[in-house]
């Protein structure tokens, strides 16, 4: 999975798109931004974590968040029963192309702590209207006239998020600059080609012209977390196929996605799923790829 600035791909000619969500395994999708707006709606269980704008969240049923452009953030949810939960992107072009100010605004919309009843009503209200998106959404292979209907709701749910929830854009933590998306887009990319390599931090800020001091103040302002648990959660990720898909020793599967040792890497595995690599890949050794695949999704499109 890549870490770093996120290309949302447009559904056909929809102005949105939507993601279902229903793994019952734990899911990390770690820190990363995108332009286009993210909507976050949890139709059953819960997601256990959800950073953003500096700040984390427990998401339950029926509550609704908001990423906005440029956001850094990332989900994880734990083990659980029947979770279901929907992740929708509104188009950043769609957005600038009908709201001409729209770079100047953020959304404020998070029902997770909502005790205002103003607000709750118009919590409602959303949640009206993200339904029957959904409706219309996962039943757009039965209707010819679909995306008339979809882009018509994605307006009116444009409108909605402008009159509800619109503030100013102040002290937004998002990434402000261009120069600082390129920065960012240009280390994580670094970072995902060369993850399997020794990344020390004074070789990795030698490559972008920069002293090791502020290089690591650089990383963790902006994507809330060290250089090193960043590249340790690359590394798990791309060492996950081949814990799953192959009979590899466990500490070849280590060395081969660098991590020094067999003992660190059981480290980091076991701090996201809570056991060791031998234990998870025997639990899971009966199920199929796809099955796999399907349960431990992460997407980040």
């Amino acid at each position: 999975m890549d870490y770093k600035y996120e290309l949302v791909k447009a559904d056909d000619d929809l102005p949105i798109k939507v993601i279902l969500h229903t793994s019952d395994e734990e899911i990390y999708i770690p820190r990363h931004w995108h332009e286009d707006i993210e909507i976050s709606y949890v139709l059953a269980g819960k997601i256990d974590q959800i950073y953003t704008d500096g700040k984390e969240y427990e998401s339950s049923e029926g509550d609704i968040v908001v990423i906005n452009s440029n956001s850094i953030h990332s989900f994880s949810v734990t083990t659980g029963k029947n979770r279901k939960a929907v992740t929708i992107f509104i188009r950043y072009e769609f957005l600038k192309g009908i709201y001409e100010n729209y770079d100047q605004i953020v959304f404020t919309c998070n029902s997770t702590h909502e005790k205002d009843f103003s607000r709750i009503k118009k919590f409602e209200k959303l949640r009206t209207l993200l339904n029957e998106i959904l409706v219309h959404y996962f039943n757009k292979e039965h209707d010819p006239l679909v995306r008339i209907n979809l882009t018509g709701l994605a307006y009116q749910l444009i409108y909605q998020l402008l009159n509800d929830f619109k503030e100013e854009k102040k002290n937004s933590p998002t990434i402000k600059t261009n120069k600082y998306l390129e920065r960012l887009t240009s280390i994580t990319n670094y970072i995902k080609k060369h993850y399997n390599q020794n990344l020390a931090i004074d070789h990795l800020a030698s490559q972008f012209n920069l002293s090791s001091e502020y290089f690591s103040r650089f990383f963790f302002k902006h994507i809330g977390m060290t250089v090193l648990n960043y590249i340790h959660t690359i590394r798990l990720e791309k060492s996950y196929p081949d814990l799953m898909n192959t009979d590899l020793p466990v500490i070849h599967i280590a060395l081969k996605h660098g991590f020094p040792s067999e003992k660190s890497y059981t480290r980091v595995f076991k701090s996201l799923y809570h056991m060791t690599p031998s234990q998870y890949r025997k639990m899971n050794k009966g199920k199929t790829t796809e099955t796999r695949n399907n349960e431990s999704r992460i997407d980040l499109i």
